[in-house]
């Protein structure tokens, strides 16, 4: 029931952001040139505009998936879903009702606490590279080596090398 309600509440945001840039990218040079040249509408979607969405449809899903995971983590938390399932927001509310803290067992409220963090870090890490590899702005590819060359000269020029 809780996917049900997140995944019913929280599609807008992406779908909006989407279409936003989607409607950009049609008005571009490269559509109407391949319109004017009698492109199928398919093809054109698939291979001129979608291309140029990958980065924002995967950093879509990510951001829905890290909020998702927090949404459901923090429903459970606050006793709003099913007490027979064990999740982290049920083991969070359990360690927090039998006061874990007090009691001396910290790590009720560290380990979930630590799998939220690590799952969500990791999602955002995942985002961050399929940005990069998609957005070709932030592709570093040879210049990273050419950096490292003029970094590795200006150091043997100070005498550091």
């Amino acid at each position: 029931m809780i996917a049900l309600i997140i995944g019913l509440s929280s599609w807008a945001w992406g779908a909006r952001v989407i279409r936003s840039q989607t409607l950009a990218i049609r008005n571009k040079e490269f559509v109407l040139a391949a319109e004017v040249m009698g492109e199928s509408r398919l093809r054109i979607i698939f291979v001129e505009i979608l291309p140029n969405l990958t980065s924002i449809v995967f950093g879509g899903a990510m951001g829905t998936c890290i909020y998702a995971l927090m949404a459901e983590a923090g429903l459970e938390f606050l006793g709003l879903g099913d007490p027979t399932i064990i999740t982290w927001g049920t083991m969070l509310f359990w360690a927090q009702s039998n006061s874990a803290f007090i009691v001396g067992a910290w790590w009720d409220i560290v380990i979930p606490g630590l799998a939220i963090a690590m799952v969500g870090g990791g999602l955002a890490l995942l985002n961050m590279s399929i940005d990069q590899i998609a957005n070709p702005k932030l592709r570093t590819g040879g210049y990273l080596k050419r950096w490292r060359e003029l970094k590795l000269a200006v150091d043997k020029k100070r005498g550091l090398a």
